[in-house]
C-alpha cells in the first residue's frame, strides 16, 4: 500500500475516532445545552482546521516531490544537452587522435586511433578546454614533437552541422598558423564523422580514403587503417599531378 493511501486511511481514522470521542463525552455528561453546542461548533472547527492543515502539507509535500522530479530531469537535460559531442576535431600526421566538441567548442572526450596518439594524449589534461587550446596544448607537446618534422603534414579535419564547420576550421587554421609546422585545415560533413568512427578511424583519415577512392576504388578502408595518413596524401597526391580519374565512387 502506498504512503499516501495510508496516510489518507489515517487521517480517515483519526476523524471518525475524534466524531466518537466527543459523542460519548456529551452523552455521558449533562450540561447546560446551548455550552454544548457551542463546544460542539469549537471541536468542530478544530477538526476542519486540523483536517486542512493535513491537506495542506499533503499538497505541499506533492508539490516538493514535483519540483524535485522536474529539477532531475531539467537537470540531466540540460547536462546533455551542454556535453554532448555535436562536432569532432581530429588531428592527424602518423598519430591519429579526435577531440570531440561541445556546442560550446570545448572538449567533451579525447580519442586515440594507434598507439602513437595514445601516447601523446595520456599525459595531456584536455577536457573541459577550449578546442584552440587543445590543439595547441597536442602540437606543441614533447610526444608530439618528434612526429612533426620538416616532412611530416599535421591536417586538422573538422566535422560539423549548421555552419559551424567554418568557424571551427577557421579557428584551426590558426592554430596551424602559429604553431610554425606545416599542415592543413580541412572540413568534413558530419556524416563523414559517424561513419569514421563505424570503422574505428578518425575523420581525418576516414576523410583521406574517401578522397583516395575518388581515384582508386581499389583501396579499401581496412587497406588504409594499416597505411600511415602521409602514404594516403601521397598517393592523393600522385593521382593528381597525373589528372588521374576515379573508377569508383564512394559515398
Amino acid at each position: 500500500m502506498g504512503r499516501q493511501k495510508r496516510a489518507v486511511l489515517w487521517e480517515n481514522w483519526e476523524v471518525a475516532e475524534l466524531r466518537n470521542k466527543i459523542h460519548d463525552a456529551f452523552d455521558s455528561i449533562q450540561a447546560d445545552p446551548q455550552l454544548m453546542e457551542s463546544t460542539k461548533q469549537y471541536l468542530s472547527k478544530q477538526r476542519g482546521r486540523r483536517m486542512r492543515t493535513g491537506r495542506r502539507r499533503s499538497v505541499q509535500r506533492a508539490l516538493a516531490a514535483a519540483c524535485v522530479a522536474f529539477f532531475a530531469v531539467a537537470g540531466a537535460y540540460g547536462y546533455n544537452w551542454v556535453f554532448s559531442p555535436v562536432s569532432y576535431l581530429s588531428i592527424d600526421v602518423n598519430p591519429s587522435i579526435e577531440l570531440a566538441l561541445s556546442r560550446f567548442d570545448r572538449v567533451v572526450s579525447v580519442t586515440a586511433y594507434n598507439a602513437e596518439g595514445t601516447e601523446i594524449v595520456k599525459g595531456l589534461s584536455l577536457t573541459g578546454k577550449k578546442y584552440t587550446d587543445a590543439i595547441d596544448s597536442i602540437v606543441g607537446s614533447e610526444a608530439m614533437g618528434q612526429y612533426l618534422t620538416g616532412e611530416s603534414e599535421l591536417y586538422l579535419t573538422v566535422a560539423a552541422e549548421g555552419g559551424r564547420e567554418d568557424a571551427l576550421a577557421a579557428g584551426a587554421s590558426q592554430c596551424l598558423s602559429h604553431s610554425g609546422h606545416g599542415g592543413k585545415s580541412v572540413s568534413a560533413d558530419l556524416s563523414v564523422a559517424s561513419q569514421a568512427h563505424e570503422h574505428g578511424m578518425s575523420t581525418g583519415k576516414y576523410y583521406a580514403w574517401l578522397t583516395l577512392t575518388q581515384y582508386d576504388g581499389t583501396i579499401t578502408v581496412e587497406d588504409c587503417k594499416d597505411m600511415e595518413l602521409s602514404e594516403i596524401h601521397g598517393q592523393i597526391s600522385e593521382h593528381e599531378h597525373n589528372g588521374g580519374h576515379s573508377s569508383s565512387h564512394h559515398h
